[in-house]
Order: structure tokens, then C-alpha cells, then sequence
């Protein structure tokens, strides 16, 4: 499998060297090929493509017609890894900010069929109201609000809910055991942990917090493999309060969230919390500093990445206090190449002007692709979804969004295998 993969890999890189070969006895090289590739059954190739990134696979379509329709068989979709499809967002349901409409934002080269951002396999009997608040590898959370037993009941009563677990790519979907209500004031984040080669087994994690301060102080956690839930007390030595805006990462077997230390000084302390899935693990890690920033985590290409996007700068204040560029005029991209070591590798960098200069306007990084050095951005004023890609500092804006968007995107990549074999639905 590795001589093959690495074989198919190189031939991009040696395509020079490919040229000169073909230019000499090219049939000669085609009956070699040919040769080689009969002595391949359709079972071995799949096996082989199911261990490289989608990236990949999608570019091995162009080795022949054979090739191209054994991965575009709908029935192979299950074995061979899918590339992004595209982002979930939400927007602002009218003056009422506890509530969303939701929507989708497709791609380049995402699947063929859009996702249906309503979820309707869901039971419209049972549920008024769905919130979608996290996604992970092409499984998405939803908290799923009951119709009220009392048509009169107060609009400020907490609603009753649970979580779900869903497939958007099948259809398929569980509940999960509700938990006690939240004491008053307190604040919870829900996220999920899914690993694809585990497909039968996901975590949900909720974070409490304080009543006033807002830092941690435990974690609630249900596995589907026990269909029961778990709270754990926080391990954590220092007091750090999380972003409920902001999407979570499963890597290595942990969930990593972007918090602050409290209380937050002046050098804006940003530091990722990472947790394992019985609470047991608790670990801090910290993220280069740049300033006031909107920090973003994700995973690209096998590995933890960092962005952070400066706020755009007043132009009085620079006049005054800035007679030069410094870091907190640039965004930055980083890599923890050794995750062990938790030390990060800068991989890119654009100034606020440059960057301004290429989209007209003021964007942040909303996403990291998966399977290469692009980039997504969310425009603040113009409602767009863009794309840069940072290997050739090139620029492409997407489409364009709904208005009044919340800040979350959830990126969404599909997963068509049966994600919830031996797990009953509640």
C-alpha cells in the first residue's frame, strides 16, 4: 500500500521527468502501466484509496475512465473519504437572538448533493425548534427543543431540550438522554467528538461555568457506548473561560476549545483546553500571541492549526501611536508539526493592508481547508465566503452569504458509512 500510494504521489512531482519518458517510447511505457494497473482488482484499489486523504483520491480520478467511475460509484462512497462539502451557518431569526435560521454554503469541489440545512428527516412533531451547534467529521449536534407541554407558559421559562446526533449525509440520527436543567445563570457549551474509524462510538461534552466569572469548572460526558453520562470535575490549575461562538476540534483522542485565562489582562491570553474522553486528561495549551485577534482552531493536512486575524485597526490610533507595521497588523497561520512538543511553527503571514488590498474589505479566518494550504474568510460588511490560498497568496471570493450571519461556521465534510451501527435511537 505505501510503495503504491507513494509511487501514485511522485508522479505529480516528477512530472518533467514523466514528460521526457513519454516523449521516447510512450507506448511502450502506456503497456507497463496497463500492465500494472490489470493485476489491481477494483477491492485493492478501494482498500488502497480509503487510506489517503480526499485530496488525493479526488486527483486520482484522472488516472483513467475505470478509475474515475469506481470512486464516483455512489456504492464505494462509504470506503473512500469525501472532500469538504461546504460550511453550515446560521443567521439571526429577527430581534430574538436566542433563536437561528440556518443555512449552507457549498464549495468548490464539495458533493454534488447540497446538504439540507433544516434536518428534515427530523420528527416535526416532536421538535419546535433544532439548533445546530457543532459539527465533527460528518456527524452534526443539535439541540433539539420539545414543543411546550403548556401552550401558555412564560416566554422567559428555560425550554426543554436534548441533545441529538446526526447524519445529515443519510439521514440517520439519536437522541440522547437529557440532562437536569442548568442551575440559573450558569452557562453551558456543548460539543462533539467523533472518530470515523470508531464509527459506532461519539462523545458529547458539556462545559459548565461559573455563575459570574465564567470559567470552567466541569464537564459533563455522554458516550454512546454506555448511553450514559459522566461529570467530571475540571483538573485544570488555571481559571480559563471558553468561546461558546466558536467551533471545537477533536485530535489525538482530545477535544481542544479556545478560551482566555481569567481574569483577562491586557496581553490577551489565549491558550486551547484539551480534554480526553473521560474527563480524566485536562491540559492547557498556549497559542502564539498577537494582540487583540480573533482566534480560530482547526485541522489541516494531519495537523493542529492556529489562526489569528487582528481586529482592524482605528485609523486615528494608528496615526498617533503606530509610525510602523507591527504583528498586530498581520494575520498569521500556524502548525504544531509535533503535537507532543505543543510548539508552534508559523506557516504564513499576510499584513492587514495586503490582505485588504486583495478583498476590498474586512475579513477573518473563519476555517482551515482539511487537505491543503487554503483558507476560508468571512467578510464582516459585504455578507461573502472566501477563499485564500496560501501557497500562492491568491484570492477567490465564493458566493455570497445570508444577511445578519452569526460569527459560528461548521465546516462539513460527508460521511455515508453507518455512523450509528448498534446504537439505539432514544
Amino acid at each position: 500500500f505505501v510503495s503504491f500510494s507513494g509511487a501514485m504521489e511522485m508522479e505529480g512531482k516528477s512530472s518533467a521527468k514523466k514528460k521526457k519518458v513519454r516523449t521516447t517510447n510512450p507506448p511502450a511505457e502506456e503497456a507497463v502501466t496497463a500492465a500494472a494497473a490489470s493485476l489491481l482488482t477494483e477491492d485493492l484499489i478501494l482498500e488502497i484509496l480509503s487510506r489517503l486523504p480526499a485530496r488525493s483520491v479526488h486527483r486520482f480520478k484522472c488516472v483513467s475512465p475505470a478509475w474515475r467511475d469506481l470512486i464516483a460509484d455512489p456504492a464505494h462512497r462509504k470506503k473512500l473519504p469525501q472532500p469538504l462539502a461546504g460550511f453550515l451557518y446560521s443567521t439571526y431569526h429577527g430581534p430574538d437572538h436566542r433563536f437561528y435560521n440556518f443555512h449552507f454554503a457549498k464549495v468548490p469541489g464539495g458533493a454534488a448533493q447540497p446538504v439540507d440545512p433544516s434536518l428534515s428527516f427530523l420528527p416535526s412533531h416532536e421538535y419546535w425548534y433544532v439548533d445546530q451547534l457543532d459539527t465533527c467529521n460528518g456527524l452534526l449536534l443539535c439541540r433539539a427543543h420539545k414543543f411546550p407541554s403548556s401552550p401558555s407558559g412564560d416566554d422567559d421559562d428555560p425550554l426543554e431540550y436534548h441533545y441529538i446526533v446526526c447524519n445529515p449525509a443519510t439521514g440517520r440520527w439519536v437522541g440522547i438522554p437529557a440532562l437536569p436543567p442548568v442551575p440559573a445563570g450558569r452557562r453551558v457549551i456543548a460539543r462533539l467528538a467523533f472518530d470515523p474509524a470508531v464509527p459506532s462510538h461519539f462523545h458529547v461534552l458539556q462545559f459548565e461555568d461559573t455563575e459570574q466569572d465564567k470559567y470552567i469548572t466541569g464537564v459533563t460526558i455522554y458516550s454512546s457506548q454506555t448511553g450514559a453520562w459522566n461529570y467530571r470535575e475540571s483538573r485544570l490549575p488555571e481559571k480559563i473561560s471558553l468561546f461558546a461562538g466558536l467551533t471545537s476540534v477533536f485530535f489525538q483522542g482530545m477535544l481542544h476549545l479556545y478560551g482566555l485565562l481569567y481574569p483577562v489582562n491586557t496581553d490577551y491570553d489565549a491558550v486551547l483546553v484539551a480534554v480526553d474522553m473521560e474527563g480524566k486528561v485536562w491540559k492547557t495549551i498556549g497559542v502564539p500571541s498577537g494582540g487583540l485577534s480573533f482566534g480560530l482552531i482547526g485541522v489541516s493536512q494531519r495537523c493542529l492549526h492556529y489562526a489569528a486575524t487582528p481586529l482592524a485597526p482605528d485609523d486615528k490610533k494608528k496615526k498617533k501611536k503606530r509610525k510602523k507595521k507591527t504583528d498586530e497588523d498581520t494575520t498569521t497561520v500556524w502548525y504544531m508539526k509535533d503535537y507532543d512538543s505543543k510548539e508552534w511553527v508559523l506557516k504564513h503571514s499576510v499584513s492587514y493592508d495586503e490582505l485588504r488590498s486583495m478583498t476590498g474589505g474586512e475579513y477573518r479566518v473563519a476555517a482551515f481547508h482539511p487537505d491543503c494550504d487554503t483558507i476560508f474568510l468571512d467578510s464582516f460588511d459585504a455578507d461573502t465566503l472566501s477563499s485564500y490560498d496560501m501557497q500562492h497568496r491568491k484570492f477567490h471570493r465564493i458566493r455570497s452569504l445570508r444577511k445578519n450571519k452569526a460569527a459560528i461556521f461548521l465546516p462539513y465534510v460527508p460521511l455515508f458509512s453507518d455512523s450509528f451501527a448498534g446504537v439505539d435511537r432514544q
